[in-house]
């Protein structure tokens, strides 16, 4: 029989409260004396303190938040930890690629659309390439480049033959920055890490000097003969003529780097401080560091990864503590009395982990979970928009800020596009450079020009993310491609709505063709992509980096896509915060002393 309840009554008026009590002590008594059974309520000091205590209990606790949230961002968490260890080391996962038949649509390669082609020479039917692995080219035949490598096709577009013999096995190798052909007819193009000629069979990598970054840009020089290439810091001018003799003994060592460089003279260039120029980075671009530890170099790259072991360990531990107490219950139903202790002891261990390592990294965790939330919209916006002064490395003022380069010929000089706007540099980079006036000059994306064309009379087409411009530096006239409105107000968005992927000439009598990164070319229909393009996969690199920043979900989220990242990091900040709170207090708790229980 169920003990009554005489002590469950809400006291709505405190003043009664001194009657309630002795009313209490009576009820206790007369029932003691008769042994009839009954059950107490806590000893609290006053009935108020009961009812405020109910009143709390109905609302939201800071458990229940760390549950549920914990339990939906568990996923989140582990694509956005691993996803960012691949993101931290390139190099290491360089090798791997990804088929995009297993992704989203919008990754699929329709219409030449996903960068595949970004640009490409006519080569009039060049004698190098008849020995090229039997491919024969004619009086019509076009290398492209873009995304995934090269391919020879002809001016219609029709036949598409692989031209990527002697690159890198792998899609993230084989992303060709820039292809040039010399006024005696060898053939160069920038991949992501090296700089390649074509020695008539095949590709062979041009080892640069003292060089460890990625290459930006190649270009021709004034007469054709000689060409630059351009690293994200520093440019090299090359410049020889190649001897067979010695491109056949390299042939018999089996050697991969062309012995074209042993005849080959190539001099790294550092590009002078313009008058009145002070470097300077983004806050953007500082938090960016901080979040990849790159700000501290190798060792804080190694911290960040062993923060995102940290934080996927917490979350596997935690959907375990979610579903252990559901497994318990069922063999507790079940009797099964030694299945109950092995899920309990199993229970005991991952929350212990899971305390201790979340309680201790507090710290570190919310310093990866804020930083990450600042790299993307609304948060991004004003970090990009102010700049603190630099400390410059190496005396280089342009330590990874250029993009792109091209002679001018108009004015016997080079143009050059950076990150901080556009350079004019004479012809041996000898003298002080001069900075154009930023708001004279086309608008171009934070991830740099994508169509750099120079029309030989002044004029120039640079194309983007932000669009694509006619830009005339000597009138200040800007006119945009599409539209044909001139001197448009910039806006504060960095991309627009036509994101300028690739740009050629070469294709059906000299027809401008514009590749666009969404739509593919702007060939009036739809083109049938060959499936020697469409086949080709993505990068592990940047899979991990649609995955990172929330763009893969934008099929399912749409215009919310870009604030995925924002509200996923608030949201990770309070489980990491409550789970915190939560120990505190048991912590605080345990060590406060106890008071004795007063007893009627």
């Amino acid at each position: 029989m169920k003990s009554p309840n005489f002590f469950s009554e809400k006291v709505e008026n405190p003043s009664f409260l001194p009657m309630a009590k002795a009313f209490q002590i009576i009820i206790f008594r007369y029932c003691r004396g008769r042994k009839i059974p009954l059950t107490l309520q806590p000893n609290y000091k006053t009935l108020k303190e009961k009812i405020m205590r109910d009143k709390k209990n109905k609302h939201f606790t800071w458990k229940k938040y760390h549950r549920w949230f914990g339990l939906i961002l568990s996923v989140f968490m582990l694509v956005f930890c691993v996803s960012g260890i691949i993101l931290n080391h390139r190099q290491l996962f360089a090798d791997c690629d990804v088929s995009r038949s297993i992704l989203p649509p919008a990754y699929h390669i329709q219409n030449f659309n996903n960068g595949v082609i970004k640009g490409s020479i006519r080569i009039d039917g060049h004698a190098d390439l008849a020995s090229a692995g039997g491919i024969k080219a004619s009086d019509d035949s076009v290398l492209a480049y873009g995304y995934g490598g090269i391919w020879l096709t002809d001016a219609k577009m029709k036949s598409w033959k692989n031209f990527n013999k002697g690159l890198p096995k792998n899609v993230d190798g084989r992303n060709i920055r820039n292809m040039v052909q010399t006024k005696n007819g060898e053939i160069w193009c920038a991949a992501t890490m090296d700089v390649y000629r074509f020695n008539g069979k095949e590709w062979r990598r041009f080892p640069l000097p003292d060089n460890h970054e990625r290459i930006a840009d190649i270009a021709l020089t004034k007469d054709s003969t000689s060409l630059i290439a351009m690293t994200r810091s520093a440019v090299y001018e090359i410049s020889g003529k190649k001897t067979d003799a010695v491109n056949e003994k390299t042939d018999a060592a089996n050697e991969k780097t062309d012995a074209i460089s042993e005849k080959t003279n190539v001099t790294r260039k550092i590009i002078g401080q313009p008058e009145g120029f002070i470097p300077k980075v983004t806050l953007f671009k500082t938090v960016w560091n901080l979040h990849s530890g790159a700000f501290f170099g190798l060792t804080g790259r190694l911290v960040v990864d062993a923060i995102a072991i940290v934080l996927i360990i917490l979350s596997i531990t935690g959907i375990i503590l979610f579903i252990l107490p559901y497994r318990i219950r069922r063999q507790k139903r079940l009797q099964a009395r030694e299945k109950m202790q092995k899920l309990g002891k199993q229970m005991v261990f991952n929350a212990k982990w899971h305390n201790k390592l979340g309680y201790t990294t507090i710290i570190l965790t919310l310093w990866l979970a804020i930083t990450g939330m600042c790299l993307r919209p609304p948060l991004m916006i004003p970090l990009a928009m102010n700049k603190t002064t630099e400390k410059v490395k190496d005396g280089n003022v342009w330590h990874d800020k250029l993009r792109a380069i091209r002679w001018d010929a108009a004015e016997g000089n080079w143009l050059v596009s950076t990150s901080e706007g556009f350079l004019r540099v004479d012809e041996h980079f000898l003298h002080q450079p001069t900075l154009l006036n930023k708001e004279k000059a086309p608008k171009v994306s934070p991830m740099g020009v994508t169509v750099f064309e120079s029309d030989g009379k002044g004029g120039w087409l640079v194309g983007s993310f932000s669009g694509m411009f006619r830009w005339y530096p000597e009138k200040n006239l800007i006119v945009d491609y599409f539209t044909g409105k001139q001197n448009i107000e910039k806006s504060m968005i960095p991309i627009s709505n036509h994101l300028v992927s690739g740009y050629s000439r070469d294709f059906f009598d000299g027809k401008e063709v514009v590749f666009d990164y969404s739509k593919g070319a702007s060939l009036g229909e739809t083109a049938s992509t060959p499936e020697l393009l469409s086949a080709t996969p993505m990068s592990l690199w940047n899979v991990a980096l649609e995955l990172h920043v929330g763009r893969c979900y934008s099929p399912l989220l749409g215009p919310l896509s870009d604030l995925f990242v924002f509200i996923s990091g608030l949201l990770i900040t309070l489980v990491l915060l409550s789970g915190y709170i939560i120990l505190h207090r048991r912590k605080k708790k345990k060590k406060s002393p106890k008071l004795p229980q007063k007893s009627l």
